[in-house]
């Protein structure tokens, strides 16, 4: 596809203008502001006695939890993802999963494992209940956090990718408090007086071993169904139906089986053994979300072709080579890397930042048109191609 392929699009076809995430006039709003609120109030309450009974290991832990979500945020910021929508969209993904979400889960979790226990055995609860339980309402739950945002700001997610970023936060949300309560509660009854080596166990267990295949890998592929279903209006009902089921399925399934006493028999329970029967339990799930991942960049890559050859035509804002990486994070990451080898830690930091402010062009021409409100974004890429492109005619 070249960008006169791209560009065969009528001026009609663009939406014009971007709903806010603050829409007090939107039941969807209030629905997710009112529940985040009560789901702070009780987070906070069930946070509580762990605060007074291990306050280093609250404090400690809400630290390594705080910096463990920044390190995501990094990654999400280095591929641009969150260039997507504004910082509002992702505090409202993250505040939900974290709160809103974690509200329902706990005590329907509890539920479900007592019924397990009565209407099968206690040892099958003990043993089952987490799978049993831990999918139905934690994947539901999180992904209704996800529904409640798109229908706050519906024409913001034009693209799959825009869907799967908010659901990726809103695992990482659930994930975060999750692992905070965990850590709490371990030192609770850590069998030896110290409140620093339940932090140091879950970091390790829970952040570092699992992290990359826990809730917000899940909620990434179930996301995806409802990026489908919205996206495609002109397939068939029941297709669409099918996607979105079948994406929760696929979420359920990973999370059933990471739950469930699969597989443990095998292994014993050293550090190594238990190291690598999270991995074997977690990698399929981390390829899934990968695969749905590299489908949706592919899918938002076109999007952004076809928006950058009909708005922003003019070579000197972006260049052919630029174009076709426009909506390719990984290559985009990769020129900004190779500069950076190259010609310096200056050169791609003006590389990096050129890159953000033609995506942001792109992005709010498509939004409310090419004119003063894109004026500041065009000074912006000339200022730093005059001083990038010095740099890069010097040998190193």
């Amino acid at each position: 596809m070249n960008r006169h392929a791209a560009a065969r699009r009528e001026p009609g076809d663009w939406p014009v203008g971007t709903d806010p995430f603050f829409q007090p006039r939107r039941a969807a709003f209030w629905v997710l502001a009112a529940l985040i609120v009560n789901g702070l109030f009780y987070t906070a309450h069930m946070f509580w006695t762990g605060f007074r009974v291990v306050p280093v290991t609250a404090v400690l832990g809400i630290l390594v939890w705080a910096i463990y979500t920044l390190a995501f945020l990094l990654v999400f910021r280095a591929l641009d993802l969150l260039e997507q929508h504004p910082p509002a969209a992702f505090a409202l993904a993250f505040a939900w999963g974290g709160l809103g979400a974690v509200y329902f889960a706990a005590p329907a979790n509890i539920a479900i494992q007592s019924l397990c226990a009565k209407l099968v055995s206690p040892d099958f609860g003990a043993a089952w209940g987490p799978a049993v339980a831990g999918p139905i309402t934690e994947e539901f739950l999180k992904l209704a956090g996800v529904v409640l945002v798109v229908l706050v700001a519906r024409n913001q997610f034009q693209t799959c990718l825009s869907v799967l970023i908010v659901g990726a936060m809103t695992g990482l949300g659930f994930q975060v408090v999750e692992n905070l309560w965990y850590t709490v509660n371990a030192s609770m009854h850590f069998p030896l007086e110290n409140q620093v080596y339940p932090v140091l166990l879950n970091l390790l267990t829970r952040g570092l071993l699992s992290g990359l295949w826990s809730h917000a890998a899940y909620t990434t592929i179930s996301s995806f169904g409802v990026a489908w279903f919205l996206l495609h209006p002109q397939r068939p009902m029941a297709a669409r139906i099918a996607c979105a089921l079948l994406c929760f399925a696929l979420a359920w399934a990973m999370h059933f089986i990471w739950n469930s006493p699969w597989l443990e028999d095998l292994f014993d329970g050293g550090y190594g053994q238990m190291a690598l029967l999270l991995a074997v339990k977690g990698i399929p799930a981390m390829a899934a979300a990968w695969l749905f991942w590299r489908e949706a960049a592919r899918e938002n890559g076109s999007y952004l072709h076809a928006q950058a050859a009909y708005f922003v035509p003019e070579r000197d804002l972006i260049r052919d080579d630029e174009w076709l990486r426009l909506g390719a994070p990984l290559l985009r990451y990769r020129v900004r890397r190779q500069i950076g080898w190259r010609f310096g830690l200056r050169a791609r930091r003006l590389k990096t930042q050129l890159q953000r402010e033609q995506l942001r062009l792109v992005r709010k021409a498509m939004t409310y048109g090419r004119g003063a409100q894109t004026l500041r974004h065009e000074v912006a890429i000339r200022r730093l191609r005059a001083e990038l492109d010095p740099l890069l005619a010097a040998q190193p």
